[in-house]
């Protein structure tokens, strides 16, 4: 059976930090293929800035002529705030019913109690924490605590879910780019090229997305 991946996040641009991650994440796990998703509606962040056609555009761009990394808009179709668990419930249900590993950034990790039902996304999914520069934690304290019950410890920096899941951390290359960066540098016209795949640098160029 095929190993899926979901990488989700706004994408508001993408950037070749998020590109790195999605790969060292397929590389470190032997994943056969990774499910780029755009979210929508995020619960736990401000709306984006571009909209979502030019978020999907910008992410359909970056990945192109990469077969291992598929895009998908499923959250943009769906109405409503875009959870986590409906994702993976979805992906699931697409793959027959084996379970996809998602990676999570730290510093959304940290949130993770404040998820919409979190001890059923973390029973129903692979979770791995990628690295990120500036944030550090162990794999077991942002978890709520009646779930952290259900793990218990198979390997260093992995643990085992009663359900089958695993919580695992993966290093990945530290590349300190961020989206909010690439909006403020070009918010104040000055140059984000190398920070982004040259066809989204020319595409936010062209479409003036992130200029005051």
């Amino acid at each position: 059976m095929k190993k899926i991946g979901i990488f989700g996040g706004t994408f508001d641009p993408v950037h070749l930090a998020h590109l790195r991650a999605a790969e060292e994440f397929a590389e470190n796990l032997g994943l056969d293929r990774i499910l780029m998703i755009v979210s929508g509606v995020p619960p736990h962040r401000a709306r984006p800035s571009a909209s979502a056609a030019q978020r999907f555009e910008m992410l359909r761009l970056a990945v192109e002529g990469n077969p291992l990394l598929e895009i998908s808009d499923m959250e943009l179709k769906r109405e409503g705030p875009h959870y986590t668990l409906d994702t993976v419930r979805q992906v699931r249900e697409m793959s027959g019913g084996s379970m996809p590993f998602l990676a999570l950034g730290v510093d959304a990790f940290l949130e993770i109690a404040t998820w919409h039902k979190p001890e059923e996304v973390l029973a129903q999914t692979h979770l791995v924490i990628l690295t990120r520069p500036g944030f550090e934690t162990d794999l077991l304290s942002p978890v709520p605590s009646p779930a952290r019950e259900e793990y218990r410890a198979v390997e260093r920096a992995v643990f085992l879910h009663r359900s089958g899941a695993t919580l695992r951390m993966v290093e990945i290359t530290p590349l300190d780019i961020s989206s909010s960066l690439i909006r403020e540098l070009a918010a104040q016209g000055r140059s984000f090229r190398y920070l982004v795949p040259e066809p989204v640098f020319d595409y936010i160029r062209a479409k003036d997305i992130y200029r005051s």
